[in-house]
């Protein structure tokens, strides 16, 4: 017998997955809207069906497992009838060098017993969730018939893409990765910046129907399969989750066919504000006050991925108001602003030409997504010398080589040195999940490391994993900044093209280093060093090299 909804919502309860008061609300408005009570719980708390089997496994005391990463105990599976198999849903693995056996249902015990008889002994438990181990029997047993299988049809095509995408929003994926292998489709998302196998049905014909789906979706050629290409749509998902989001689709061929990607655009556009960034408080109260300033420029800067396109958005969001007249010109389009005349660059429209635009249009506030060329930089310098306060991105390593960037570029130098506010360079790290993780006293490297006196030991934290965060340890990213803060001194340095080393060294309070602003959170218990040491190098000022 499978578990049945009560029970995994049970399980979610007593597991802290579920608050018991929100339950009875979603009960109640499950009935109202003639909806499942399991839909509502998975769209109100955002997560996907795999984390309530989780919650039972962690109520049993069993080993929850990623089937994808284990591998099939042969000499046993012969030695159990395939209907047994399918009808229970139980399958003999090798995890952690030793038979296991995977079930759906821990508490059924009618077919662990029959097995554990056939086998004159018995086999520890470990969990998958239904889905996942269905798919994996299936790959195991496949279906023995002189039939070919029916041809995957378009409403087939349609339910599986709006199951993918749905289970990609309700796992936060950021990207869904579609890609042709020899004999099998192959879906994976990426979470937290780590990718995860999503079980899916694996027939090699199927993968190609679903990559023209998305290709009709996206206005691509579904003729050629030779080159990439381009595209996106907008997609809508139906009630009780009700959101609808933007599509970044890109094509590839490969050796075994075509690759998908898609990017999941402005999930949680309502929900991010600077305080959901992670910015430490000090950095937070002069980003404030910068974004406030009526003219200037800000630039984010940091590697694809790195978060500067949501930081602008969440300052563009604080600071938009009817009397502010904001324009942004992006490439895409990531996070829709009520009230902000957006602009895509396209092969007819320029970011330099849509700047220009942008001037003729009484601006207070304009957003260039990204500066990366002359023309470009110069029309924002300018516009920013001009009387306006102008946001944009830039790729380089630190705060402080955005200035040497812009120089390099084509821009005069005592430009920027008079119309530069703030860099900000960051990057993401992941963020520790509150219920499950483990303190633990600090060693005295790491103590070190960190630039602590060895006398001033604190805990640190660790990831474990529970039903909350899948078992993962972690939940959400967070920003790690470098802030960089113009005041006279680093502007008139600027404007005589002092080289990065004078500017470090005479920045003082007004740059704080990404590495300092990690070891902060790794002390707060918001993320772990090993994550920090990832994405950061520890810098020293000036001051602190001398000792």
């Amino acid at each position: 017998m499978a578990l049945t909804d009560d029970q995994l919502i049970e399980a979610g309860v007593r597991t802290g997955l579920i608050e018991a008061t929100m339950l009875e609300t979603l009960r109640q408005k499950a009935r109202r809207q003639r909806s499942s009570v399991m839909a509502m719980v998975l769209a109100h708390y955002r997560f996907p069906m795999s984390a309530l089997y989780r919650a039972v496994a962690q109520q049993n005391s069993v080993d929850y497992i990623d089937l994808s990463s284990e591998r099939i105990d042969a000499d046993v599976l012969k030695k159990i009838p395939a209907s047994l198999i399918r009808r229970r849903l139980l399958l003999p693995l090798i995890y952690d060098g030793k038979t296991v056996l995977a079930v759906s249902d821990p508490t059924e015990r009618t077919g662990i017993d029959s097995i554990q008889r056939m086998l004159g002994r018995s086999l520890p438990l470990v969990m998958a969730d239904k889905k996942a181990l269905g798919l994996k029997i299936n790959q195991v047993l496949p279906v023995n018939s002189a039939e070919p299988a029916p041809a995957t049809d378009e409403q087939d095509l349609v339910g599986l893409l709006d199951t993918i995408l749905r289970d990609a929003y309700l796992n936060r994926s950021s990207d869904v990765h579609v890609i042709t292998e020899e004999d099998r489709l192959r879906v994976r998302f990426r979470v937290d910046g780590k990718l995860r196998e999503y079980p899916v049905e694996s027939d090699k014909s199927v993968a190609a129907g679903l990559i023209s789906r998305i290709k009709v979706l996206s206005d691509l050629d579904i003729a050629e399969q030779r080159h990439p290409q381009d595209g996106g749509f907008s997609y809508h998902l139906s009630a009780p989750i009700d959101k609808e989001f933007s599509v970044r689709v890109a094509t590839s061929p490969t050796r075994s066919g075509e690759r998908v990607t898609m990017r999941l655009l402005g999930q949680e556009s309502n929900d991010i504000t600077l305080t959901e960034l992670g910015m430490m408080e000090q950095d937070l109260q002069r980003f404030r006050k910068a974004i406030h300033n009526p003219y200037g420029m800000i630039l984010l800067t940091g590697p694809t991925g790195s978060g500067k396109s949501t930081t602008l958005f969440a300052a563009l969001q604080e600071i938009n108001h009817p009397d502010i007249n904001i324009m942004t010109v992006e490439n895409p389009i990531e996070y829709v602003i009520e009230g902000v005349s957006q602009v895509q660059t396209g092969t007819k429209v320029t970011f330099a030409e849509a700047l220009r635009s942008f001037l003729r249009h009484d601006p207070d506030v304009l957003m260039v997504g990204e500066i990366r060329d002359y023309e470009t930089a110069d029309v924002a310098v300018k516009a920013a010398m001009t009387g306006h306060l102008v946001f944009s991105t830039l790729h380089t390593n630190n705060a402080v080589s955005a200035v040497t960037r812009l120089i390099d570029i084509g821009c005069e130098s005592f430009l920027i040195g008079s119309t530069m506010t703030a860099v900000i360079a960051q990057r993401l790290v992941r963020r520790l999940c509150q219920h499950c993780r483990s303190p633990r006293s600090v060693t005295e490297s790491e103590l070190k490391e960190m630039g602590s006196d060895s006398d001033a030991a604190f805990e640190i934290y660790e990831a474990v994993g529970c039903a909350v965060c899948q078992g993962t340890g972690y939940r959400g990213r967070l920003g790690l900044f470098e802030t960089l803060w113009f005041d006279e001194k680093l502007a008139r340095l600027v404007a005589q093209a002092a080289d990065e080393e004078t500017l470090e060294q005479a920045a003082g309070s007004n740059l704080r280093f990404m590495w300092e602003d990690g070891c902060e959170k790794v002390r707060l218990g918001l993320t772990t060093l090993d994550d920090v040491r990832d994405v950061a190098v520890r810098k020293l000022h000036a001051e602190e090299a001398n000792r």
